[in-house]
């Protein structure tokens, strides 16, 4: 009998056999949460190209007043380091980091260790490298508010921390990572900004670190891309772990061709998602909520047991 199956179907029975067995390790299941967060998830997607409008090329300067929300040091130049460079004596810009980035990278050749001596000497290493990557920018000023990484449960008062510096900057474009990028943190990012500074009178451009965004705007970096890697380069706790040089340069060129400057296409460029302020939180806090009243959707990135 097994002979005739071979000969009529050209497959072993075995083969059936191991196909059944192991099929659902490719294949998988999909959990009804995980539905009900796409749906959510495509509402906000949606939200954010209804209210967009085509894409545009970005020229310098974007604004008088710039103001980076850096989830981590290290976000602000692999996101937005061409942009920024590019405003260096045109505009102020300052950096707000809301993480102390002791849950990545390492010391040297030191391994990353979960003990609070280990993790002070890394936040510390990594605001003297954003106080490196200031200093290139020209920035006019830096501030941290030394949330701790994998922060899961947000305080209305961390949120006003936030609201404090931002508003005193009075700024008139705001980046931060693009709502949906792909971290927990930088979610929680966007969270806090959304339900403390959405009647600020600004424009946000959300930029992309860990995940690709539907941009509205680009900006040509064939220019400074060079330097934008030396920035990248700056943060040695970072790239001793993580090759970000070649993220930026992927990323880079990708956004470029998509720009379609250049000879063959061949340029670098950043791309954002820009929307007015209101608009941009408006979205963000439909789909996560605000402190102390979570969504569902936000619930599945943040620990609700910890709320």
């Amino acid at each position: 009998m097994f002979r005739e199956l071979r000969q009529r179907f050209g497959l072993h029975p075995r083969a059936w056999l191991h196909s059944a067995l192991t099929y659902s390790r490719f294949i998988g299941r999909i959990k009804p949460g995980l539905l009900a967060g796409t749906e959510a998830e495509l509402r906000a997607r949606l939200a954010a190209s209804s209210r967009a409008w085509e894409p545009v090329l970005l020229e310098v300067p974007v604004g008088q007043r710039i103001v980076v929300i850096a989830p981590h040091p290290d976000d602000e130049s692999i996101g937005a380091g061409g942009l920024l460079l590019a405003h260096r004596g045109k505009a102020s810009v300052n950096i707000v980091t809301l993480f102390n980035g002791v849950g990545g990278g390492q010391l040297g050749a030191e391994p990353w260790i979960d003990t609070p001596a280990y993790k002070s000497r890394l936040a510390n290493a990594r605001k003297g490298e954003l106080a490196e990557v200031a200093a290139r920018l020209q920035a006019s000023s830096t501030h941290a508010i030394d949330l701790p990484d994998g922060y899961a449960a947000p305080r209305p008062e961390d949120a006003q921390k936030l609201r404090s510096i931002v508003s005193a900057l009075r700024p008139d474009v705001v980046l931060i990572p693009w709502f949906l990028d792909d971290l927990p943190d930088h979610r929680m990012a966007n969270l806090l900004y959304a339900a403390a500074c959405a009647d600020l009178d600004c424009m946000v451009l959300g930029f992309e670190v860990w995940s690709l965004c539907h941009p509205n705007a680009l900006f040509d970096t064939t220019a400074w891309l060079d330097e934008k890697l030396r920035l990248v380069d700056l943060y040695r706790t970072q790239t001793a772990t993580v090759d970000y040089a070649r993220l930026v340069t992927g990323l880079s060129l990708t956004r470029g061709f998509h720009l379609g400057a250049g000879q063959k296409r061949a340029c670098a460029a950043e791309a954002f998602l820009a929307l007015p302020n209101r608009d941009y939180c408006d979205i963000v806090r439909a789909y996560y909520g605000t402190p102390g009243s979570l969504s569902d959707a936000a619930k599945r990135f943040f620990r609700p047991d910890h709320l």
